[in-house]
C-alpha cells in the first residue's frame, strides 16, 4: 500500500514528510515497549493532541488570510 504514495506525477527530492511520519510512528511504537510508557502517554496525549489542534486551526486561519498567488 505504500506504493500508492509514490503513484502518479514524478516528484523530485527526498520525501521528508513521509520519512518523518514513519520515524514518529517508530518512536511512538517503541515507547509502548518501555515499562510505564503507556501511562506517560496517557498524561501527555491530551496536551499533545490539543496543541496539534491549535496549530492546525492557526494554519488554516493563516492560509485563509494569505492572498493567493496569481498565475
Amino acid at each position: 500500500m505504500l506504493w500508492m504514495l509514490f503513484y502518479g506525477r514524478r516528484r523530485r527530492g527526498f520525501p521528508w514528510l513521509l520519512a518523518g511520519v514513519l520515524f514518529a510512528l517508530l518512536v511512538l511504537g517503541l515507547t509502548f515497549a518501555i515499562p510505564g510508557g503507556v501511562d506517560v502517554w496517557r498524561a501527555i496525549a491530551p496536551v499533545l493532541l490539543g496543541g496539534l489542534l491549535v496549530v492546525a486551526l492557526l494554519g488554516a486561519v493563516a492560509a485563509s488570510l494569505r492572498p493567493r498567488r496569481r498565475r
